[in-house]
């Protein structure tokens, strides 16, 4: 029985243009090409508000406040969904699938709720900002450890604060997303690497 987790953004949800959107609605930046530094220079190191960060409480608080009305505008802008890797995701026959994410609940459940992936668990920054603690939680749920899980992401940001935590040969990249598989072949082998939905069924071991 394989376990698997799902980053949501640039994995399930195609966020790219919604986020861009929300970057020059609601963030700082005033320009296209702002938004999109500014998404690439998040995405591409450890968050900041990974485990074992500096923020205080107030900082955290205004944190989530970011992440719950920004996610509201990426709602109100709308996006939709990687269909053909939704498709691969629900025709695996496992019952542990969960997804995860750094974005907020506002637009994440929706749009969950328009699949069958049927996920145990979807814990967005709401339910915490680190995602190493949000797969620690759900790995206690399954009974399992971290390093029996597969994991899905598009950016560097994940490998980077997820690397000391899950197996080598399951973090897996996705080459749809917020990053190109060359930026993820810094820091994952090919072999770990999608680069069509069609590619879960090879990384997997049913």
């Amino acid at each position: 029985m394989q376990h698997l987790i799902f980053d949501f953004d640039g994995v399930i949800g195609d966020t790219w243009e919604a986020a861009i959107h929300a970057y020059m609605v609601y963030g700082s930046a005033q320009t296209r090409e702002d938004a999109i530094a500014e998404m690439n220079a998040y995405f591409s190191k450890r968050p900041h508000h990974a485990r074992n960060h500096t923020l205080d409480e107030e900082q955290l608080a205004l944190e989530y406040k970011w992440a719950s009305e920004f996610g509201a505008v990426m709602q109100q802008h709308g996006f939709s969904l990687f269909d053909a890797f939704v498709r691969e995701i629900e025709a695996i026959d496992t019952p542990h699938k969960a997804v995860v994410s750094s974005g907020s609940q506002n637009y994440v459940l929706p749009a969950l709720a328009r699949t069958a992936i049927n996920p145990t668990h979807i814990l967005a920054f709401e339910d915490h900002h680190s995602k190493e603690e949000k797969i620690e939680r759900i790995c206690r749920d399954w009974h399992v450890e971290p390093n029996e899980v597969y994991y899905f992401t598009d950016t560097l940001a994940d490998v980077y604060e997820l690397r000391e935590l899950l197996s080598p040969g399951k973090l897996i990249g996705v080459s749809w997303g917020f990053c190109s598989k060359a930026q993820l072949m810094t820091m994952l082998d090919e072999e770990n690497i999608l680069t069509t939905p069609a590619d879960l069924s090879r990384v997997i071991i049913i």
